[in-house]
């Protein structure tokens, strides 16, 4: 895979973990009034569906190739975003 390549799905990996920390709490805030069967059927779709937003523009991106590290910039944007709204928003 070329530099460039791995460049470009290093950044989007790492804004994935930040869009999936910020549309996670949304989610979250939209389905915690609701009951618990409800509640596990709509998580289990939005993850299902966020996993396959990262696997579709990964396949645009580098040809669906899924590194070990890529998930790694995920979690890295995720846990990020996360101690930010710690620290300045709690």
């Amino acid at each position: 895979m070329k530099l460039n390549v791995q460049i470009y799905s290093f950044l989007y990996s790492y804004f994935f973990g930040v869009l999936f920390y910020l549309l996670l709490k949304i989610n979250y805030k939209f389905i915690s009034k609701c009951n618990i069967f409800f509640n596990y059927i709509i998580s289990f779709l939005f993850v299902l569906a966020m996993s396959l937003l990262y696997f579709l523009i990964l396949l645009k991106i580098n040809n669906g190739y899924v590194h070990l590290y890529f998930y790694l910039c995920i979690l890295l944007g995720y846990l990020t975003i996360y101690f930010i709204f710690k620290k300045w928003f709690t």
